[in-house]
């Protein structure tokens, strides 16, 4: 037989096995020229485009670019990987090491250059789709042609070249490193010396748990306890975080299992060998793979936390910007606008409001934390209920409003307490409630919470103030008017924005945030599930002869399958939970800052990102009960 004949007959034989890796090379140049031909279409993204569109496909496409040459370069190291046998079988016949490098080489051609043109050719039809839930996110009306970019084109391949020299690397590197009796034993190979646990795995056990719990701990308090030391911390709790989940996933997983094993007396069933054999016997290399898997998980979610959150929080942010329609704060200007107003005869509403700074005598309505100025206050704006008419607000009984701030995520206290301030009597104002709603511009209380008291203590308190800030607000009875009402405000003060052109400016910056956060994040997400299919196809391969000797002793593919799954649940289970709960705490830190306290956007994205991972699951599952199914 030929070399070109073993050739062939070797890609004939593996082409079932080849099949996800080549769907991993399709949906990876299908994902990339769809991403790079956005970045090079002149309909959306030219000279005259929002500079946010053309960096956001810029950052996006090397981001992409990054993480799919890892991903491929990881795939393909698990598909060699599980042929260490058969390259061993290859060299006791005759063949080289050369010739195997050969042989790879070829296989690597054929699989590139099938996978870049169909690639390409879906990436033509997908662009045109990811184009338009561009323009439907950025509500831009135009029409859509199906494009063929030759740039896009150039990129992929140098993608595809760069790939497939680096996987011609590996390949060498992993050959060379492995001798025939090493490379037949390789598959066989156990990580677990005794069966008691050991000091050092119960002292790293416990370890990865406590670093773990530690650093969600210090996310919780990173704008609290310890806001002097953001930066610092920032690095302590992914250190701890990712080091944390390592050892848990060496250590802690290994401790459970042997304990659990310790309990049973040796009285084990099927379904524990099945379940803990490859688990328990190659936990190194599981504890690697399923720490990047949970980080590249905890990655994707957060990103995708973050973008949803700040979709969330649009509303607050344009009213920090502009509470009204139109707003001024110097007080020639706005009779100047009312002027010009009533000359183009267009109706309005004035909305005034003014707030005066005072410092704090005392108070134990403020939780005390850490050494920051901004959670400890020293001093406060307060305004007048003669511009809110609130009710409940009356002689001593104040209110805390304009809390969806920047600064008011900062800030933590407690209700019904008392807040004094210096220049008056010992006079105490007991603060009964608190209000999200933002009222104020960012600019006229520096982005702080504001106490709401009666007009009567606001006369008296605001003559000790050294600084009073007013707004002039403006809500147009008719919204047809709008156009000549701003060309009027850009007249009396053209570096100011209405409302609605901030709304306009951060509806496209959160929208193209959730589109390149949403798209890397399918990127990650099929990253993710794929390497974790390609892993368990390769570690039910690498168990074929056990599961063989265990029907020969009599076990059904029933007996075994509960087992089974219960593996494939591990594998895809640990590494989505602990991903799960990095994102929550980030995004939990991250909605401190915004001064969010809705959840449901970041229990969507977790909810909509863990089924998707469980279909990856249900499809290994049913791939590794057909190969156990027939592996006699």
């Amino acid at each position: 037989m030929s070399f070109n004949q073993i050739v062939l007959k070797n890609f004939k034989q593996n082409i079932r096995h080849y099949a996800m890796y080549i769907f991993s090379l399709i949906v990876s140049i299908v994902l990339y020229f769809s991403f790079v031909t956005l970045k090079y279409t002149n309909s959306i993204n030219n000279d005259n485009s929002m500079k946010i569109i053309q960096e956001g496909s810029k950052v996006g496409a090397n981001f992409l670019f990054i993480i799919i040459v890892i991903f491929l370069m990881y795939a393909n190291h698990l598909f060699v990987k599980r042929r260490t046998r058969e390259f061993a079988l290859y060299q006791l016949i005759g063949l080289t090491r050369n010739n195997i490098m050969r042989m790879l080489l070829i296989e690597q051609t054929a699989m590139f250059l099938v996978t870049g043109i169909l690639g390409m050719i879906i990436g033509v039809f997908g662009s045109k789709i990811l184009l338009m839930i561009v323009l439907k996110v950025l509500s831009v009306r135009t029409s859509v042609a199906l494009t063929f970019q030759p740039l896009a084109v150039t990129q992929t391949i140098i993608l595809l070249c760069l790939s497939f020299i680096l996987i011609l690397i590996q390949c060498f590197w992993f050959l060379r490193r492995r001798s025939i009796l090493t490379m037949m034993n390789d598959n066989t190979k156990t990580e677990v010396n005794q069966a008691k646990v050991t000091l050092l795995e119960l002292i790293s056990g416990i370890v990865g748990i406590a670093m773990v719990i530690l650093g969600y701990y210090l996310s919780t308090e990173m704008f609290g306890k310890y806001s002097n030391a953001i930066m610092f911390l920032v690095f302590a709790i992914l250190f701890l975080t990712t080091v944390g989940a390592y050892l848990f996933f060496r250590s802690s997983v290994s401790l459970i299992f042997k304990s659990l094993k310790r309990l049973k007396q040796g009285k084990i069933s099927i379904t524990d060998v099945v379940f803990t054999s490859s688990i328990m016997h190659k936990m190194k290399k599981n504890a690697l793979s399923l720490t990047i898997i949970a980080t590249l998980s905890a990655v994707t979610v957060t990103v995708l936390c973050f973008g949803a959150i700040s979709k969330s929080s649009i509303d607050d942010n344009i009213y920090e910007s502009s509470p009204q329609d139109f707003n001024l704060n110097s007080e020639k200007q706005s009779q100047q606008f009312e002027q010009k107003l009533e000359q183009a005869h267009i109706p309005f509403k004035p909305i005034y409001k003014e707030v005066a700074d005072l410092k704090i005598a005392n108070d134990d309505f403020f939780v005390k934390q850490g050494n920051s100025l901004m959670s400890n206050p020293t001093a406060m704006f307060i305004t007048s209920n003669e511009f809110f008419k609130d009710k409940d607000v009356h002689g001593n009984k104040a209110k805390l409003i304009n809390v969806s701030t920047i600064g008011g995520g900062m800030v933590k206290y407690n209700l019904n307490k008392t807040i004094q301030f210096k220049g008056q009597s010992s006079e105490s104002f007991k603060v009964i409630g608190d209000q999200r709603t933002v009222d104020f511009r960012a600019d006229a209380t520096y982005g702080q919470p504001v106490l709401l008291v009666s007009a009567e203590q606001y006369e008296k308190l605001s003559a000790h103030s050294k600084e009073i800030n007013k707004q002039y607000g403006y809500n147009l009875l008719n919204k047809k008017d709008w156009p000549v009402a701003n060309k009027i405000l850009k007249q009396v003060n053209p570096n100011i924005e209405s409302q609605k052109i901030i709304r306009q400016d951060l509806d496209n910056s959160i929208g193209i945030l959730l589109f390149v956060t949403s798209f890397l994040g399918l990127a990650f997400l099929i990253a993710a599930g794929c390497i974790i299919y390609i892993k368990q196809m390769d570690e039910t391969e690498d168990e074929m002869s056990n599961y063989r000797i265990l029907r020969k002793i009599g076990y059904t593919h029933r007996d075994m399958l509960k087992g089974l799954t219960l593996k494939v649940i591990f594998n895809f289970a640990l590494p989505l939970v602990i991903s799960l709960l990095h994102a929550y705490f980030a995004a939990k830190a991250y909605m401190k800052i915004m001064n969010s306290t809705n959840m449901l956007p970041v229990y969507v994205v977790m909810i909509v990102y863990s089924i998707i991972f469980m279909i990856f699951a249900i499809m290994s599952i049913l791939h590794s009960s057909r190969i156990v199914k027939h592996s006699i």
